[in-house]
């Protein structure tokens, strides 16, 4: 399920097919050892032989090699849970489970991060007690990577105590149900989203202590630069998210070649450089809007906010960004005090947004409605944030196309080109966006105009 499908909370899935398989065979333990030690071996050939290969046999290994990467670190959390069963951690001189996957990963050759590490040992640790079985069951299989089932077991203790009719291991399941490609940072934003729909109150509470240990150090690096670092709230990190998401969009620009002619040039700051760069505009302007120099002239961002009519009339619930912030019900309030909102509300009276033919462009309405739904790029595989997108015609104009929530689509500026490059089409639905990738779909897909 997808974050914003997670309340009203699922039903509990019972055991999947695949976690009712047979047991191995006797005295296959060593065999396999074996086999997994020869595999290790393998891997430190690949640097050497990599050349050799095809185009697709480089895809295929390095979907293998990407898959024994996630895999091991499952495998080794229920190996060692298997240790910490027999006594193997308790019986070394390792300090904890978390020192023991350490000192085997030095012996190993490849030391892992503390972090990776100690999420190996929590899950470890978890997976020995009944009432984690479902995170178990989830790590052997394989569809829940070892950071997020930390992290269901973190939160899970917050999600708990809320809702008194749901044992520890349907609170688990819930967040085992969302998209695996939302990690541990869906299972954080589905547990704000509980609280808030659940413990409204609560999570207030918890952001108005967060507010007030919010931090802001800098430090010098080796190399000379100044590393910034900040601990905001919720709220106030997703004002500042969204001010330096606006401001740091690649802006190509145009230069005169040789020939006389004018040429359009990618941007080529990378990412982090841009926004960067968009931080250090918003200060230069706060500046001088502080020092007097100029006037305000409002907002310095736009945020869009999903909530329904109840928590914007009552101050229940909260309200979800299109980045997965969740946000309670006054601390949305307080930002349309100074911050341009844009409020989604489910349920109640909304603003005209589709405007069929009669324009050609997108309005300010529509293309919020088009954020709130699509949450970024919608190109299969494709995870770049709204800010750096386009509003799509799914049908073109020039063939027909209105300009209306159903015939809208959000691309990013690259699969906005290959879209029209290779003329695909989409299904638009209420809740997403499905691309057929068959060349040629798109009505006169050899022209170019959107």
């Amino acid at each position: 399920m997808s974050l914003d499908s997670a309340v009203p909370l699922p039903e509990r899935p019972g055991l999947s097919d695949s976690a009712l398989r047979a047991p191995a065979e006797p005295g296959r333990g060593p065999t396999v050892l074996e086999r997994v030690r020869e595999l290790a071996a393998l891997l430190d050939e690949v640097p050497e032989v990599v050349h050799q290969l095809g185009d697709g046999q480089v895809e295929s290994l390095t979907q293998v090699l990407l898959r024994l990467h996630g895999r091991s670190a499952q495998i080794a959390a229920v190996v060692t849970a298997d240790a910490v069963e027999r006594g193997a951690v308790a019986g070394s001189t390792a300090a904890n489970t978390t020192q023991w996957v350490c000192r085997h990963a030095e012996a190993s050759g490849v030391p892992i991060e503390p972090v990776e590490a100690k999420s190996i040992a929590v899950v470890a640790e978890a997976c020995r007690e009944r009432k984690s079985d479902v995170i178990a069951e989830a790590v052997a299989r394989g569809p829940c990577t070892v950071s997020t089932a930390r992290a269901a077991l973190t939160n899970a203790d917050k999600v708990a105590p809320v809702i008194p009719t749901a044992d520890r291991g349907e609170v688990l399941a819930w967040f085992l149900q969302l998209d695996p490609a939302l990690g541990a940072k869906g299972v954080q934003a589905l547990t704000r989203k509980i609280l808030a729909t659940y413990a409204t109150e609560a999570l207030s509470v918890q952001d108005a202590k967060l507010e007030q240990v919010e931090t802001l150090t800098w430090g010098t690096t080796a190399t000379g630069m100044t590393r910034l670092v900040a601990e905001l709230a919720p709220a106030n990190a997703a004002v500042l998210k969204a001010a330096i998401t606006a401001g740091s969009a690649p802006r190509p620009a145009t230069v005169d070649t040789e020939g006389g002619r004018s040429e359009t040039a990618r941007d080529e700051r990378p990412p982090g450089k841009r926004r960067a760069d968009a931080l250090m505009e918003l200060v230069a302007a706060g500046a001088k809007v502080a020092a007097g120099d100029v006037a305000p002239v409002g907002s310095a961002a736009t945020i869009l906010l999903t909530m329904d009519l109840t928590s914007l009339t009552d101050g229940l619930g909260g309200a979800t960004t299109p980045g997965g912030d969740v946000l309670d019900a006054g601390a949305a309030r307080r930002a349309a005090c100074d911050a341009d909102l844009i409020p989604a509300v489910l349920g109640g009276p909304s603003q005209p947004m589709d405007v069929g033919r009669r324009e050609r462009l997108v309005t300010k309405g529509l293309r919020a409605a088009v954020v709130i739904r699509d949450g970024g790029c919608t190109f299969p595989g494709c995870d770049r944030p709204p800010g750096f997108c386009e509003v799509h015609h799914v049908r073109p104009w020039w063939a027909g196309g209105e300009t209306s929530l159903t015939n809208s689509a959000i691309l990013c500026c690259r699969h906005h080109q290959e879209v029209h490059r290779h003329g695909f089409m989409a299904h638009v639905r209420p809740d997403g966006v499905t691309w057929d990738l068959t060349p040629g779909r798109m009505p006169g897909h050899a022209h170019t105009a959107a």
